[in-house]
């Protein structure tokens, strides 16, 4: 059973930033309640926040091999390997997670995405309908300077957190 209660906790230690407390902590919630999944993730992402990131390796082994293909456990699996200078082939996956990473296919769907759309869109909007279960290995900040360079696309504002992009509409010509 869930404590709704241990949320307070859990963002004590985050704003705190005393990940060793996160993880000793979340240590001791999965130890009360191992079948816990959320738990286990919890803790999952404790260890890397802490930089254990072999801890997070091992741990997320079993989880994955346990539960294959959910994204909480991967997501978290890859960001320890990438910590660490190893890719997702250094992994004994039982599910390989899907990777987006910046290439031409990402230019290339989010002009696919916009294409039909008259209203401007977000980053977020990105996110949450091209790649809402995938592991993203960019930044906003990556992919707003990518889709800068990109003729296709129109993009007001310069940071992540406001820009709003469309595409560029060919105009008719007029008749003479």
């Amino acid at each position: 059973m869930y404590d709704f209660g241990s949320w307070e906790d859990h963002c004590h230690f985050h704003d705190q930033r005393d990940y060793v407390g996160l993880v000793a902590y979340c240590k001791d919630e999965v130890k009360r309640s191992p079948g816990d999944l959320y738990a286990a993730e919890r803790l999952l992402q404790a260890f890397v926040l802490n930089g254990d990131f072999n801890d997070a390796i091992d741990f997320g082994a079993t989880l994955e091999h346990d539960c294959p293909g959910r994204g909480m456990f991967s997501h978290h699996i890859l960001d320890a390997l990438f910590a660490i200078g190893k890719t997702e082939a250094d992994f004994d996956w039982a599910e390989p997670p899907n990777i987006i990473r910046l290439d031409q296919r990402v230019s290339d769907s989010c002009y696919e995405f916009l294409r039909p759309k008259r209203k401007p869109r977000t980053l977020d909007d990105f996110h949450t309908e091209l790649w809402l279960h995938d592991y993203v290995a960019f930044s906003d900040e990556e992919l707003l300077h990518y889709l800068q360079r990109d003729d296709r696309f129109v993009v007001n504002g310069d940071s992540p957190l406001n820009a709003e992009i469309t595409v560029v509409r060919k105009r008719k010509k007029a008749e003479q």
